[in-house]
């Protein structure tokens, strides 16, 4: 590494000052001259450590080198060696990083920024890295600071305003500037400006957070995880406390198929008392059947927990203990922003008594948020018992993302995000590719011969096929993406069609590879959200299209 600002650290040898740092991440390319100056020029006249962690490539094993770097110069600089005085920074494929290194090391790194970075990436173990998206990732940041810079001239403006569509409304310490182009130099000294003000005011580190990592060993808040996952996904830890968490591991994110043949191990930190014998509450949520255990913790005050790569819902308590494990849409099969939204939300008593009846309050932090009722009454549940309570809501705004609502118990504040579509027209044309091989668009602006799904090729959905759907547009086809809360459909696999040949964005084309349950009766209608992203010069364009078709009957291929 080069450090930019050592004449401020070698300034004074009997001094005894400290320094913030901030870690500068590059992509495959150098910095400019104009910019690598103004870099050293704003070190040189701030009270801060500028290091040059120079090129990190997301698809190398540099993430879990960051560490032993972090260690390295608080070592060997009069550094702040805490996480709050501790930051990342970067530009395009550095931007990326910045954003990655905060949300894989929550507990090192207590803000970051982005300069245009990159929105995707492939990052994880040597031989099976996953696709990172920092829009679905956004849980990864309780207790960062991050801010997201952008010029009028951002060749990624397109994903830049999806992030900033999602994280704007789920991130409360999250920031995103627009400056104009020819002003990047300038743009610098606002985003180590945006880090010195963090630094002055740091975040604490959560009571309770989340995170999803793409390897399947990692630590994070003092949490050790170990798993023999030998393929990509993520492990997924939320809303962890010395009270308990969910768990699962995921082939993708945020509603990747799990993966139950992992062996999970989630060991906590020093935070129980040693030898002292604990109820600890397992719910498998697939089927929610329940096992209780008496584990006694170990001579450093640390419990381990060993589960599947299932969803679990996982307490640490002899009383009672609520939780929130997800919800269904009634009455729709998408949440619409702008019209009314009828959820039944689960609640679980995860703990080891019976909960008496409690006053639920719904709050949401987003604005424009309007709740029918705003406060329902949950009965009391039995140790391991689950119920829904329903909570009907309206966005005000059409083009809303997602929104994040709380049920309120008392001093327990339980999150739920929902992500929202804008209001659809039905699709005049489509096609169901069932095994079929069909001209469609690769790699954005490409055409060629793919086949999608297995099934009997007849162009219809029927019980135990895959499919995908694909809409006409401009002479071939595109696969879309599904949303739907239909009991018929199985809507956690996709694939994937890699735009970075076309923008240099790093980027895919998410499409659905949805199936059809054995147990469906031929004639049931199937009604599901499709999106396609169209490219646009050097943006893109969103359509959405509401489908309907009936699950046919299954016949043999002909």
């Amino acid at each position: 590494v080069r450090d930019w600002s050592s004449d401020v650290c070698s300034s004074d040898l009997k001094s005894q000052q400290r320094y913030p740092v901030v870690y500068w991440l590059h992509s495959d390319e150098r910095e400019t001259a104009a910019r690598e100056s103004r870099l050293a020029s704003y070190a040189a006249a701030h009270e801060l450590i500028l290091v040059d962690g120079r090129t990190a490539d997301p698809e190398s094993q540099f993430a879990l080198y960051f560490p032993e770097l972090v260690k390295q110069i608080d070592a060997t600089l009069r550094t702040v060696a805490d996480r709050g005085h501790r930051a990342a920074a970067g530009a395009a494929g550095g931007g990326f990083m910045a954003f990655f290194l905060a949300g894989k090391y929550p507990d090192l790194v207590g803000s970051a920024s982005s300069f245009e970075g990159t929105p995707v990436a492939y990052v994880g173990p040597e031989g099976f890295p996953v696709e990172y998206n920092h829009d679905d990732l956004f849980a990864n940041y309780d207790g960062v600071r991050t801010r997201l810079a952008r010029g009028t001239a951002d060749s990624l403006a397109f994903y830049h305003r999806r992030l900033n569509s999602i994280w704007a409304y789920t991130r409360p310490a999250y920031e995103s500037v627009t400056f104009l182009a020819g002003q990047d130099l300038a743009e610098i000294d606002r985003m180590l400006d945006f880090h010195m003000s963090a630094f002055a005011t740091p975040l604490p580190a959560p009571a309770v957070f989340s995170h999803a990592d793409a390897w399947p060993n990692f630590q994070v808040w003092g949490w050790d995880v170990v798993s023999n996952r030998r393929q990509p996904g993520f492990t997924v830890l939320e809303n962890v406390s010395n009270s308990g968490f969910r768990s699962s591991v995921r082939e993708y994110l945020p509603a990747g198929a799990t993966i139950p043949e992992v062996n999970l191990s989630i060991g906590s930190p020093p935070i129980y008392p040693p030898g002292v014998a604990l109820t600890v509450t397992y719910i498998h949520l697939l089927d929610g059947k329940v096992r209780r255990a008496e584990q006694r913790v170990d001579a450093h005050g640390r419990l381990n927990f060993n589960l599947s790569g299932d969803a679990y819902e996982v307490a640490v308590s002899s009383g009672p203990l609520l939780t929130v494990s997800g919800y269904a849409i009634s009455d729709a099969n998408w949440a619409t922003a702008g019209q009314p939204v009828n959820l039944k939300v689960r609640f679980w008593n995860k703990g080891g008594a019976a909960s008496g009846t409690s006053l639920i309050r719904w709050e949401s932090p987003n604005p424009g948020v309007t709740f029918a009722t705003p406060q329902g009454r949950l009965y009391a549940l039995a140790p391991g018992e689950s119920a829904n309570l329903p909570v009907t809501f309206t966005v005000d705004d059409r083009e809303r993302a997602v929104v994040r609502i709380f049920a309120v118990a008392g001093a327990t504040r339980l999150p739920l995000d929902v992500p929202l579509f804008p209001p659809a027209e039905p699709a005049k044309e489509f096609q169901i590719a069932d095994g079929r091989t069909l001209t469609v668009y690769r790699h954005a602006t490409q055409k060629s011969a793919f086949r999608f799904g297995e099934g009997n090729g007849d162009g219809h959905a029927a019980p135990g096929e895959t499919f995908a759907v694909l809409l006409p547009e401009g002479g071939a086809l595109r696969a879309a993406e599904l949303f739907t809360n239909d009991s018929c459909v199985e809507n956690t696999m996709r694939g994937s069609d890699s735009w970075t040949e076309y923008d240099r964005s790093g980027a895919s084309a998410d499409y659905s590879v949805p199936s059809i349950h054995l147990d469906c009766e031929p004639g049931h209608v199937v009604h599901m959200l499709a999106r396609i992203l169209i490219p646009h010069g050097a943006d893109a364009l969103v359509k959405y299209f509401a489908l309907e078709f009936p699950v046919w009957y299954r016949n043999e291929a002909t």
